[in-house]
């Protein structure tokens, strides 16, 4: 993105623009010289954009602040990384309204399976330093990604089947070959006449043949192209913390929880009861007051009652600096009563080769950092989870494995999120927070 808007320059070869664009980054601060009387008042509505001061603006409001500074200034290319951060589920949908109209060249960055299927007619993979190209939205790319796994499965299936029968085929030449060199040495050491002798030699030519047969396998054994098997994660069963174990049926609840900051109550006598083992979506517009709800929890506030046997653990996205030189592993087997083989199966699942389990955490990118963090979540003992939009800043692929740790995982989790599909994918209950009433079904 930052190479097509001219802020990097390429190490060779060159990129060429022949329209103008506007670049959206995905954390950027507020252009506060372009004020809300040079943007479309309209848009600003739609957008519903608070006329609040800037510095007062949540983060989802000043997410559409700025883009209603975008789209204000019609521009014939759009470069948007990541535009849905922090928005809540109807600044999507509005988001994706103003897109839908919008007649321009639209090139954008998302993790939200929901809006790429809603904008999206191509999808631009990058992998192994190639960008690869797929017609039609995120569903179609799943698809189509789906069918080339089937077919490089068949490949390989082939492929096995094709070398096991020319190996088999080299060996059965090689035995019949020694089984006739013996036949033909056993009669030439016999005193035997002319007629045998003639015997003798069909025998030697016999042998040849089965000789330069087996070679023929062999040489098309070895122009046979290998096909690598597909890398499959390994299956995780999680066990559950022998030091986290609790048997109350509701380990966290809350009668009439009522927070204010100032004179605005933010929670209003809410109740609740959160269920033991059930996974929990904790939803509502931006500034409802879910994180409130979670740092309540955390602060252990007077009006929750909190099993004494719960053991929390709560994810931060953006708050992990790793500068130990610790192998991966090493760190997370310090911290755990698990056994190595399910470490490693979680980290596998997680992205991280084999290999790289060793690598000093002081080495690991942004994102291998983050995939740390998530591993780390699931591996200290705990019976409960709180996480505060856990798919914020991390990538699909992490995201899709993220749900797969969650639904194995047997404790408790009580989540925020606006990813549509996440929620979707995990929640066995949906909470709606909004006015600050909760509302559970």
């Amino acid at each position: 993105m930052r190479l097509i808007a001219g802020e990097l320059e390429p190490t060779r070869g060159e990129v060429t623009t022949f329209i103008d664009m506007t670049f959206y980054q995905q954390i950027a601060p507020i252009d506060e010289q372009n004020g809300a009387a040079n943007l479309d008042g309209e848009l600003l509505s739609r957008l519903a954009v608070p006329k609040n001061e800037v510095d007062t603006l949540s983060g989802g409001e000043q997410t559409k602040y700025r883009l209603a500074q975008l789209l204000s200034n019609y521009r014939l290319g759009l470069l948007l990384d990541e535009p849905t951060t922090h928005l809540d589920a109807k600044g999507k949908q509005q988001l994706i309204e103003e897109l839908r109209y919008y007649y321009g060249t639209l090139l954008f960055v998302s993790h939200d399976r929901a809006f790429l299927n809603a904008l999206a007619d191509k999808i631009w993979e990058i992998r192994d330093g190639q960008v690869i190209e797929y017609k039609g939205n995120y569903e179609d790319y799943v698809n189509q990604k789906k069918q080339m796994e089937l077919t490089k499965e068949r490949d390989f299936q082939n492929y096995q089947k094709e070398a096991a029968r020319l190996e088999k085929g080299i060996l059965n030449k090689q035995q019949k070959a020694m089984q006739a060199a013996k036949v033909s040495t056993k009669n030439k050491q016999k005193n035997i006449r002319p007629s045998r002798l003639s015997s003798s030699k069909q025998k030697d030519t016999v042998q040849k043949n089965l000789h330069r047969q087996a070679k023929a396998m062999a040489a098309r054994l070895e122009q046979l192209v290998e096909v690598k098997p597909l890398q499959k994660a390994i299956t995780i069963d999680f066990p559950k913390h022998a030091s986290a174990e609790i048997h109350n049926a509701y380990p966290i609840r809350a009668e009439e929880l009522t927070i204010a900051k100032g004179e605005k109550v933010i929670l209003n006598k809410i109740d609740f009861q959160l269920s033991l083992g059930r996974k929990v979506a904790l939803v509502g517009p931006n500034g409802a007051g879910k994180s409130t709800l979670l740092n309540a929890i955390l602060a252990k506030h007077p009006q929750i009652i909190t099993s004494s046997k719960a053991k929390i653990v709560a994810y931060e996205q953006m708050a992990y600096q790793f500068t130990e030189n610790t192998p991966i592993i090493d760190e997370l087997m310090h911290t755990t009563d698990w056994q190595e083989p399910t470490v490693r199966a979680l980290l596998n699942n997680l992205g991280f080769l084999p290999s790289a389990i060793y690598r000093p955490l002081n080495r690991l990118s942004g994102g291998e950092a983050t995939r740390l963090a998530i591993a780390k979540l699931f591996t200290q003992p705990s019976n409960i989870l709180l996480l505060d939009e856990p798919t914020n800043f991390i990538d699909l692929a992490t995201i899709e494995a993220l749900e797969i740790c969650l639904k194995a995982y047997q404790g408790t989790v009580l989540f925020t999120s606006h990813d549509q599909q996440f929620i979707e994918n995990v929640a066995d209950e949906i909470w709606t927070l909004d006015e600050g009433k909760l509302n559970q079904t």
